[in-house]
């Protein structure tokens, strides 16, 4: 995992995230444990960090593999960004994160590519339906995916 912080900048990890949607507009997310279990888990998009040496597309495409099994050559251009402040006691303090959108079909999700950190940590995989994703009121990570959806929603209407 990529951590490009210099002396005296917050420790960052670089991430690549990936919004996977289904043909009904479900977006399928993960409920994860915090790495140091400081807070509940909470809902977070596919993906991790960007290993040295790699970019965001080929980290998403590896992501999207090792988390859900499901293998694709490409993810497009990204479609957002984000910093995000971790909660105190975390191992980084911020987390950027590169966003992409892949539409497919839904699929059963393979956990044979998770690493021992992921089956203890992933607690739970779901697709959410738009009006499942607008009401509920579980935990997010602080990515503010449903903003993220949003702003994917303004921009295409269709």
């Amino acid at each position: 995992m990529s951590d490009d912080t210099m002396a005296g900048e917050p420790k960052t990890r670089r991430t690549a995230r990936v919004l996977v949607f289904d043909e009904d507009g479900a977006l399928l997310l993960m409920k994860q444990h915090w790495g140091r279990r400081v807070r509940p888990a909470r809902w977070l998009t596919v993906g991790g960090g960007i290993d040295p040496g790699e970019d965001a597309p080929t980290a998403a495409v590896r992501e999207l593999y090792e988390e859900t099994g499901l293998r694709v050559d490409a993810v497009g251009e990204p479609v957002a960004y984000r910093e995000i402040d971790l909660p105190p006691a975390e191992e980084y303090e911020r987390r950027t994160a590169v966003y992409f959108v892949l539409r497919t079909a839904r699929f059963e999700i393979a956990r044979d590519a998770w690493t021992e950190s992921e089956r203890d940590d992933i607690v739970d995989v779901r697709w959410f339906s738009p009006a499942e994703l607008a009401a509920t009121t579980d935990a997010f990570d602080p990515e503010d995916v449903r903003g993220i959806v949003a702003d994917l929603d303004a921009a295409d209407p269709a």
